[in-house]
């Protein structure tokens, strides 16, 4: 008996599909993070810089997540763009893998509003670094079976994959020190 002829709908998925996905997923939680930013309503008086310079401080917090999360998913788009650049193909366990990213990218507002609002909660913060942890495992995911897959491009030494691999190992260990310190030593200082 012959191999049974492969389904034309069994083909991998497009590259440049996936890239569009993860770039437009990218727009739309950059752009969600903007709308956790308030107006300051009521002034006394609206040509006031002070009054609105007061009312702008008092939301700091908020305008702080803003800003580091703006940065954090930036950085991820880097990251993920670098090793995305790289490969040869995109196979299902890749697909898979993307969709991780994409459900932990679309968290961080959330986070961004959670940590805005309770800046001082150890949950909070631990909330946050999860999400920033899942992602980065997630493309610790994507470099690791892109090497034993052998997606990556030929021409990249195999050095430089295993370099790689190590770099996303490092802040991993850090955020787990981070999430042991507030998660143990934290309450034990209040």
């Amino acid at each position: 008996m012959g191999k049974e002829a492969k389904s034309v709908f069994n083909a991998e998925v497009s590259k440049g599909r996936l890239e569009f996905l993860f770039d437009g997923i990218f727009a739309i939680a950059m752009t969600i993070l903007v709308l956790e930013l308030k107006f300051p309503e009521k002034l006394q008086n609206s040509r006031s810089a002070h009054e609105l310079g007061t009312a702008l401080l008092h939301n700091r917090r908020t305008f702080f997540s803003y800003v580091v999360s703006f940065i954090i998913l930036s950085g991820f788009w880097i990251g993920h763009n670098r090793i995305y650049a790289k490969l040869k193909r995109v196979t299902w366990s890749i697909l898979a893998i993307h969709f991780w990213l994409l459900a932990w990218a679309v968290f961080v507002p959330f986070c961004a509003h959670l940590i805005g609002r309770y800046p001082s909660n150890p949950l909070a913060l631990l909330v946050y670094l999860a999400t920033t942890f899942a992602y980065i495992m997630g493309l610790l995911a994507v470099i690791i079976t892109a090497e034993k897959q052998k997606l990556f491009d030929p021409a990249i030494p195999a050095g430089d994959v295993i370099k790689l691999r190590r770099g996303f190992i490092r802040p991993l260990i850090g955020m787990l020190f981070f999430a042991i310190y507030i998660l143990f030593i934290l309450p034990v200082l209040k």
